[in-house]
């Protein structure tokens, strides 16, 4: 940890820090106050020598946060929620102003030997470089749940607020979203009791510590950290662990995911077979061996085996790709099955699928149907170049197709087990 003669600034985007977006009242959760954070700076590193909030001060809920700010002497920019075409509406506004004065800050004060920014705004990551090239440290504040994976990986230490208090975590620690990785793909083939879980995941990441993320056990990091990622549930006195009811395969938060092109979007978003010629023989394959007898069952794991004995797909592809054709309601799955892992549960026809270009269509409709719905310039020809990229024109029509569910979306009928 750094010595406590370092001189700070501190910079808070207050509304960013506390999950408040214009559209929703923040989260709870987020345990941060102003006067805790100065005090855990200077008894953990030295003198907050310089300190900003940046946030919307007439918000009634800011009446506290404003007379805290006033007793601390820091210094407040209004940044309003309101006024449509504003500056301040731009996407990274204040992450960009908080940078910019940054630098002005250790131009102004060559003392200042580290800057603390409570964001997790990617647009900082431009300026965190630039600092840390003037040999200063950088420090990322904020909750885990909400940490920005990127921005932790470039500071020197990521400060955490939780609810026993905030602490410090240092780079070389096991970064959250290598976490939430491991148990994806762990759990990509189906549930396991808890404590097998987190021998797998501690064999993986041999550095993880339920410490770091200040929780006292495995159970307790999988409930308040990877909520979102994993499904826990009792059976007979045992805690059985399986993946969430999403598909969505991604450990990034929203900012990283708009970074990256299409093709690392869906790769971070979606197991699927990245090949377009074995995606497109599975395909086949899955839809014909179902269509011959519709009223055939098998299972996950039999119909690998069938399609692909030789388990040319990986594990997570293949498993990414059953979930795609379920969610996109080309395969039914049995729900007296649904308590067995995932590689024995019953699969089948969906009935109202009509035909194997209506099965091809569903699939992509839900395989695309994330991208579709955060990248608002999506355009069938994307979705054609990166899936067929040597038959474009021949897959556009297909693409067309599946643009037109998105934008029309139809729940098909139940299939009448």
């Amino acid at each position: 940890m750094t010595q406590k003669s370092l001189q700070l600034a501190l910079l808070i985007d207050y509304d960013n820090l506390m999950g408040f977006t214009g559209k929703s009242d923040g989260d709870p959760s987020r345990n941060y106050s102003h006067p805790d954070a100065v005090v855990y700076l200077e008894n953990h590193y030295g003198p907050v020598v310089y300190a900003k909030a940046y946030g919307d001060w007439t918000a009634p809920r800011t009446r506290r946060t404003i007379g805290d700010l006033t007793r601390l002497g820091i210094a407040m920019q209004h940044v309003p929620h309101g006024g449509t075409g504003t500056f301040s509406r731009i996407p990274g506004f204040t992450a960009v102003s908080m940078g910019l004065d940054a630098l002005d800050i250790i131009a102004a004060n060559p003392n200042i030997g580290g800057v603390v920014f409570g964001s997790n705004d990617l647009a900082l990551l431009p300026f965190i470089t630039r600092i840390r090239t003037s040999g200063r440290k950088v420090y990322i504040l904020g909750p885990e749940a909400a940490a920005a994976a990127a921005l932790t990986r470039v500071s020197d230490e990521f400060i955490s607020t939780n609810e026993s208090g905030m602490r410090s975590k240092a780079p070389n620690v096991v970064d959250k979203s290598q976490v939430l990785y491991q148990l994806k793909s762990i759990l990509a083939n189906g549930e396991l009791p808890l404590g097998e879980l987190e021998a797998r995941v501690q064999a993986a990441l041999p550095e993880f510590s339920i410490g770091d993320f200040g929780c006292n056990d495995f159970e307790e990091f999988l409930r308040n950290i990877a909520n979102t990622t994993v499904k826990i549930t009792k059976k007979d006195d045992e805690t059985i662990i399986g993946l969430g009811n999403c598909h969505n395969a991604s450990a990034y938060s929203d900012e990283e995911l708009n970074s990256f092109n299409l093709a690392e979007y869906m790769q971070a978003t979606r197991w699927h077979i990245t090949d377009g010629d074995i995606r497109d023989k599975v395909l086949h394959n899955i839809y014909i061996i179902f269509a011959e007898d519709k009223n055939r069952e098998m299972t996950n794991e039999e119909l690998r085996n069938t399609i692909d004995p030789e388990h040319v797909v990986e594990d997570r592809p293949w498993q990414g790709t059953i979930w795609s054709l379920i969610f996109g309601a080309c395969l039914w799955e049995n729900p007296k099955s649904i308590n067995q892992p995932q590689s024995r549960r019953l699969l089948s026809l969906f009935r109202t699928v009509s035909s194997e270009d209506d099965f091809l269509v569903r699939y992509y409709t839900s395989l695309f149907k994330k991208a579709y719905e955060d990248r608002p310039n999506l355009t069938p020809r994307e979705c054609a170049e990166l899936m067929h990229p040597d038959n474009v024109e021949i897959a556009l029509p297909l693409f067309e197709r599946v643009f037109q569910n998105l934008r029309n979306p139809a729940p098909p009928k139940a299939p009448g087990k």
